[in-house]
């Protein structure tokens, strides 16, 4: 708009409407203050038609625009409660013509249905519909009003219609529309300037005055009087009372206007109520002579109520004195209950709120309060009435004051949210429980502890209200409060955390000295409550030491310290059970410890076998390990992947592409070409434990380095395979039927036991057996403290220059086992040592290893059903057989603690 109204307000949507004029919510920008913008928009004069369906002259126009300056300017210059107050004169600018008022409600024009100019019509005034007591107060308070205009401002309205009457936020009735106002002179010999009524087809009706409400005087008389004012009152009381219907019906006609004055003296208002019958009667009548003035209609019959009265009484209520107000206020509670809510909320609820500030009056003024509040929703109370309330929850005197407060503590919990109830309600609590209040407000406020309990959270009970209650215990000498505060104790602690009643609860219940019954009883009960919560130690290190002292009091009764027992043995049962409990969790933790120290020990092994089964290996095979007896949890059916012995998968002797049948060879990858020429000292003989050792120069005989046997091929004499030496000085092997031949053509005998007897070390068929200090094959060779696993240990042989010997386990069913090695030639520069198990007719192991030999070489052993070829220099040993591989059957492979092992160290 571009004037001084939008300056200085922020102008928000618009509320209602008067006729021409939108009505705006308003703020004022500087201080906030809450306003009712009226507004009217020039643009909207084009669009007005009058009845000659023309478009306004710019004469009419200019017109209009005077009228309504004339309405704000003559309401601006009068001051009175029933008045509508202007805050901010009209200010026009080029496009629209603006003022600011009180906050209103609506028009009564919108309350009775009419919402012209007003394109949305919000619920409540939808909605809204006068109650007979609002009719009466409004009513009362135009009278009121018109009184002023007549006496003191000696002025005549001229045009009381629906349009010109508003009701603000408080419900009051507002007099406006002063855009036909006559001041009168003061001078009877000087006469009123007076404008007859002459309805103008070319203006709006808004600028016009409505004939339905014109006293007939003024119309058919040319008569100027504040006695048309009060035909005006009574034609609107009318209309209200009828819902928007008026007496008249003229349609702007002047004759059908004489035709219905003519006809009033017969009009019965028998549907009125009886008192505005009467009252109706000598208003609304022909001669002025006959009616009654502003000051009778206030004191007719329609208004004597004890109602009205209250409110008539209320509007004055300033002017009275203390104890007025202190006897009214003992009354008001009485009669509250008839009020209309609305009455109540927007009426007599302000005026109490501002008598709040009288703290001499707070006992007479709160239950009136209070009994308003309990019909409002939680919203309007923090609105309306807590902003209020908040400065008195910290006022001590006089003291009835916190005692009608705390009275309805509950009340304000219901009302008030979560957190506006600790943050604006609460010190109402922390201030009466201040030692030096008397005792009665302190024993009021304990008492409201236990209603207001879940209102409050954690924090709020540990930092602000169990202080406040320990301190007021800790210092208070009277018995009744000392009792209320170990009731709070007991509300409060599921709240409180462990740590406080540990720390700061118990060190101050045993501090009491009373030996009051009341007193100890009380205590009782916070320690029967305390152990549900607190731990075993507490319970018997501090609670039930103190129970006992206090069970032992001279003053309990038979059935006082029956309670005592009866809580000592609950919460002894509770320790014995507890502790017991923890003492066989901590029993059967010792336990499983030894128990997975003793299961986890590798080397814990008995007659050469594993004293228990490995659970970890049960679980991963999915229960496979339960095998028959003489096997491990290890030896199955599955796959090569179950062995760790198991080298990658470029393993030479592995055949590619079975993975259902494995060698024996397959332990050892290609390990054997990573061996030294070293050349054997010892016979080969085995232990039921392997153990891995390093080689050194003693075990085999040196071979020079220009040996003759390191690049001359094998010369086989009746062979079946023949393999040519590699670069690493493994020579190839001859099989015959059952001599060594050593390079020199030499036959050497080397034979093994069988298994099942014990090896004698002085009849060996070897002449270097002699020399050797082994113990009998059959007795397990333990292994040493820190020895790696197998696995580590054959893995770190195959890059090394360690002697190895091949091995592989039979059946462990029996430790014997027949082994028979025929002596076989084998040609220069190379060794392959074997050895022949004989199991089931058929079956049997085949082992070999490429060494050096200084002396007799042996030549592996072979079936006698399995046959090989010649192979090419590079190319590995291959197994011939699908269902026999190296001699040994798939499902004979064994366990690796169970594994034979050919120990060249022994």
């Amino acid at each position: 708009m571009g004037n001084a109204i939008t300056k200085n307000y922020e102008v928000g949507g618009q509320i209602a409407s008067a006729g021409l004029w939108k009505i705006h919510r308003g703020t004022k920008r500087t201080t906030g203050q809450e306003v009712a913008v009226f507004i009217f928009e020039k643009n909207i004069v084009d669009s007005i038609s009058s009845l000659r369906r023309q478009a306004p002259s710019k004469r009419d126009q200019e017109r209009v625009y005077e009228f309504l300056k004339k309405e704000a300017s003559q309401l601006a210059r009068l001051r009175h409660p029933c008045m509508l107050e202007v805050v901010e004169p009209v200010d026009e600018s080029r496009t629209a013509i603006a003022f600011a008022t009180e906050p209103i409600f609506a028009s009564l024009s919108n309350l009775l249905g009419n919402y012209e100019n007003l394109p949305q019509v919000s619920e409540d005034i939808r909605k809204f519909e006068l109650d007979e007591l609002e009719i009466q107060k409004g009513l009362l308070q135009l009278g009121k009003g018109l009184q002023f205009c007549h006496n003191d401002a000696k002025i005549v309205h001229g045009n009381l219609v629906p349009d010109a009457i508003f009701v603000n936020a408080k419900g009051d009735w507002k007099i406006a529309g002063f855009g036909f106002s006559t001041f009168l002179s003061r001078d009877p010999s000087v006469p009123t300037p007076v404008e007859y009524w002459d309805y103008d087809h070319d203006l709006h009706p808004y600028c016009q005055r409505d004939l339905n409400y014109q006293a007939p005087e003024y119309v058919l008389d040319q008569k100027l009087d504040p006695s048309n004012d009060m035909f005006g009152i009574g034609c609107l009381a009318y209309s209200v009372l009828n819902k928007g219907s008026t007496l008249f019906h003229s349609r702007g006609n002047l004759s059908t206007y004489r035709g219905l004055v003519d006809r009033i003296s017969a009009h019965q208002f028998d549907k009125l109520p009886a008192h505005l019958a009467d009252a109706m009667t000598r208003l609304i009548t022909r001669e002025p002579s006959m009616r009654m003035n502003a000051i009778e209609f206030q004191s007719s019959k329609f208004f004597d109520n004890i109602l009205v009265s209250t409110m008539r009484y209320m509007e004055n209520f300033a002017e009275k004195t203390r104890d007025d107000k202190g006897q009214f206020m003992k009354g008001l509670l009485r009669v509250l209950p008839q009020f209309p809510e609305r009455v109540l909320y927007r009426k007599i609820l302000p005026c109490l709120l501002d008598e709040l500030k009288d703290h001499a009056l707070l006992p007479y003024t709160l239950p009136n309060v209070f009994y308003i509040i309990q019909k409002m929703t939680p919203k309007e109370f923090e609105e309306k009435v807590l902003p209020s309330l908040k400065p008195i929850f910290l006022v001590r005197e006089p003291m009835q004051n916190l005692l009608t407060l705390l009275e309805k503590i509950e009340l304000l919990q219901q009302k008030a949210g979560g957190a506006v109830f600790k943050e604006d309600v609460m010190p109402l609590v922390y201030c009466a429980l201040e030692p030096k209040n008397p005792f009665s407000v302190q024993e009021k406020a304990l008492k409201t502890v236990p209603m207001i309990t879940e209102a409050l959270d954690y924090t709020t009970v540990k930092t602000s209200l169990f202080p406040r209650i320990a301190t007021l215990f800790s210092q208070t000498t009277t018995l009744s409060v000392k009792v209320n505060t170990l009731l709070c104790f007991l509300t409060i602690m599921k709240i409180l955390d462990k740590y406080t009643i540990t720390e700061k609860l118990i060190p101050l219940l045993r501090n009491i000295k009373t030996r009051e019954v009341s007193v100890t009883m009380a205590t009782l009960q916070v320690y029967q409550e305390m152990g549900k919560y607190v731990e075993k130690e507490v319970i018997g290190n501090n609670i039930l030491p103190h129970l006992w002292h206090l069970a032992l009091g001279p003053n309990l009764k038979v059935n006082q310290f029956e309670s005592f027992m009866s809580t000592i043995q609950e919460l002894s049962t509770k320790v014995h059970q507890q502790h017991l409990r923890q003492l066989q969790d901590l029993k059967k933790l010792e336990d499983q410890t030894k128990s997975f120290a003793n299961n986890g020990d590798p080397s814990a092994t008995a007659n050469g076998t594993t004293t228990s089964l490995n659970d970890f290996e049960k679980l991963v095979h999915g229960g496979s390990g339960n095998a028959t007896p003489g096997t491990t949890g290890r030896q199955s059916t599955s796959s090569t992947s179950d062995n760790p012995f198991k080298i990658a998968s470029d393993n030479p002797f592995s055949p590619s592409g079975s993975s259902s049948q494995d060698s024996s060879l397959d332990m050892f990858g290609d390990m054997a070409s990573s061996l030294p020429p070293l050349g054997a000292s010892k016979p080969m003989t085995f232990a039921s434990t392997p153990v891995m050792k390093p080689a050194t120069p003693s075990m085999f005989g040196a071979i020079s380095a220009d040996s003759p046997y390191n690049s001359r091929p094998m010369t086989p004499t009746n062979s079946s395979f023949q393999q040519s030496t590699n670069s690493n000085g493994f020579g190839g092997s001859q099989r015959n039927s059952g001599s060594i031949t050593t390079p020199t053509g030499t036959p050497s005998s080397f034979s093994i036991p069988p298994l099942n007897k014990p090896m004698s070390t002085g009849g060996s068929t070897n002449s270097n057996s002699s020399s050797t200090s082994r113990p009998p094959f059959s007795q397990p060779q333990q292994k040493p403290a820190g020895t790696p696993p197998l696995s580590h240990t054959l893995g770190n042989m195959s890059s090394s220059n360690s002697a190895f010997g091949g091995f592989q386990s039979a059946a462990p069913t029996s430790m014997g086992m027949t082994a028979s090695m025929n002596h076989q030639p084998m040609a220069s520069g190379g060794m392959g040592g074997g050895f022949q198990q004989q199991q089931n007719g058929n079956q049997g192991l085949g082992m070999g290893m490429g060494m050096g030999m200084g002396m007799n070489t042996l030549t592996p052993a072979r079936p006698a059903n399995t046959g090989m070829g010649m192979m090419s220099p590079m190319q590995p040993l291959q197994p011939m057989g699908g269902s026999q591989v190296g001699g040994v059957k798939q499902q004979n492979k064994g366990k690796n603690s169970d594994l034979g092992m050919f120990d060249p160290f022994s």
